[in-house]
């Protein structure tokens, strides 16, 4: 069945029933750079957090609480935006720029580098660093290697990496034989396109949904992609877009289209790697993982990353930051992650025995419009040692979960582990913020696994404690080692006695027009 949304409209009223966090959008650096006056250190905004937990439980979230959850929400986003510190370097740091050259030896601001090509073919050594100017924009990917820091350097807002192309300058938009129906006249190299956003930087930013078949390209802001998963006919790699208003790049101050590639690429088990301060922006997702060990992003910005999945396969383009097969001390601190399609984190794995993922750490973050902001899942049957150790994610402000972009209506969750094992030791998920989901907020199934098998035992799942939840009565809330309980004092009474989340505060919000 054909997915029909009025996607302006939801933007727009995700902007106004919901906490927004849309100031200074993202997208190619037009906004002014004017750092707030009463930007938050990490201590005061815990201390937030720990002033919201003072609340009468079953109470109702009115008008002035989520004003609060409001207005904490753009502090902590000015918190992660306007953060200017530089890491120490114990090696040699290399600077690159817009308006660098890759013919001078870029070891100063004055003879730095321009290109990300220069960057990914040179032979660094460990402990040296590369800094990206601020207000520089690049489009492709960053090779990241062992050993090394990537950070930001300068004035203005945080250096730019986009997977995408400029859908205003790659190509003509020229009319087909369809009407409304326009054509991107320039073939594509990329397996996918996973999507296309307008405006991306203006609070008004929106999207076009993907279709598969070209019968169903009829309603305003659907695109088809002819690339290697097209469904319905002749693979002819270009874009074709439904833009009733006309000539899409007349329409638009910006079109963004996602490739189907990471803003960061790394050979498998890379390690010792730093990134901060940087902004990544649209394609599959900021960066995927693979068995890398001990990576950091630390006051980084992630937004528009995946695209809709092929009905018949293909390439997946899903976001967020992932620890993909194995994986140890993967930390995701200070960060703003908003419209991904699929997760915000995710260690994962489900093809190796004896996998066992320590310390996947996630703190102080923002994220909004995720479809699942944590999802965790590690799970083979034929083995009893999978597990995590040391899974940790609190102090995070989690929002409009499963809202726009990543709208999959019925499986979204702000806390995810599936069906698998997900056993857990020495694991906590403490003091976040979870406001509204558009379906559960919480799906965990955790597992005793021992030499003669495995059953369901909630002690192996992550100890929650001093959570907040908002949701509007008698929606679905969460599923809890297979048991689905409602958003009602009767179930949240009974999810209190079996001593799940132990100082949690659930709040009662009224009903939007959305819900």
């Amino acid at each position: 069945m054909k997915k029909l949304l009025s996607l302006i409209s939801l933007i727009l009223c995700c902007a106004v029933l919901f906490t927004a966090c849309t100031k200074g959008g993202g997208g190619t650096g037009k906004q002014d750079f004017v750092v707030p006056d009463d930007l938050l250190t990490e201590a005061e905004y815990r201390a937030e957090i720990d002033a919201l937990l003072q609340q009468e439980n079953f109470s109702k979230a009115d008008a002035a609480y989520l004003a609060k959850i409001d207005n904490l929400s753009q502090r902590l986003q000015d918190m992660i935006r306007y953060n200017t510190e530089i890491p120490e370097c114990t090696g040699t740091t290399y600077y690159v720029s817009n308006n660098g050259n890759d013919d001078n030896d870029g070891k100063s601001p004055k003879t730095a580098w321009a290109t990300l090509e220069k960057v990914n073919k040179y032979n660094f050594q460990k402990g040296d660093m590369v800094l990206f100017e601020r207000g520089s924009v690049w489009r492709g990917y960053l090779f990241a290697r062992s050993n090394m820091t990537y950070a930001a350097y300068g004035e203005g807002h945080k250096p730019k990496i986009l997977a995408s192309l400029d859908g205003k300058t790659y190509g003509e938009w020229k009319p087909t034989d369809k009407v409304n129906v326009w054509v991107l006249d320039k073939k594509f190299s990329t397996k996918d396109i996973g999507s296309i956003v307008f405006n991306s930087y203006d609070a008004d930013a929106t999207y076009a949904v993907k279709v598969q078949k070209e019968s169903d390209l009829d309603t305003n802001l659907e695109f088809l992609y002819k690339g290697s998963v097209y469904t319905d006919g002749a693979k002819d790699f270009k874009l074709y877009l439904v833009c009733k208003e006309g000539n899409p790049a007349e329409v638009f101050d910006s079109i963004e289209i996602s490739l189907f590639q990471n803003n960061i690429q790394e050979s498998p088990k890379m390690q010792n790697i730093l990134f901060k301060n940087l902004e990544l922006l649209f394609g599959t997702s900021p960066y995927s993982g693979n068995n890398g060990n001990n990576i950091r992003f630390s006051y980084c910005v992630m937004g528009w990353h995946g695209g809709h999945i092929s009905e018949v396969g293909g390439p997946r383009m899903c976001g967020g930051v992932g620890a993909i097969g194995d994986g140890d001390n993967i930390t995701t601190d200070n960060c703003y992650i908003y419209q991904q399609f699929d997760s915000g984190v995710t260690p994962q794995v489900g093809w190796d025995s004896g996998v066992v993922f320590e310390n996947i750490v996630t703190y102080n973050c923002l994220f909004d419009a995720v479809e699942w902001t944590l999802e965790y899942w590690n799970g083979d049957d034929s083995s009893t040692d999978n597990c995590f150790k040391g899974l940790y994610f609190g102090y995070n402000m989690c929002l409009r979960g499963g809202y726009g972009f990543g709208d999959k209506a019925g499986s979204s969750a702000y806390i995810k582990s599936w069906g698998y094992e997900n056993t857990c030791y020495d694991s906590i998920i403490e003091s976040n913020v979870f406001d509204r989901a558009m379906s559960h907020s919480l799906e965990v199934t955790a597992y005793e696994q021992s030499a003669s098998g495995k059953k369901l035992n909630l002690d192996y799942a992550p100890v929650f404690r001093n959570n907040i939840y908002i949701q509007v009565e008698n929606k679905r809330f969460a599923t809890l080692q297979k048991q689905e309980y409602r958003y009602t004092k009767t179930d949240l009474e009974k999810i209190q006695a079996l001593g799940f989340d132990k100082g949690a505060i659930y709040m009662f919000a009224e009903k939007t027009a959305q819900q």
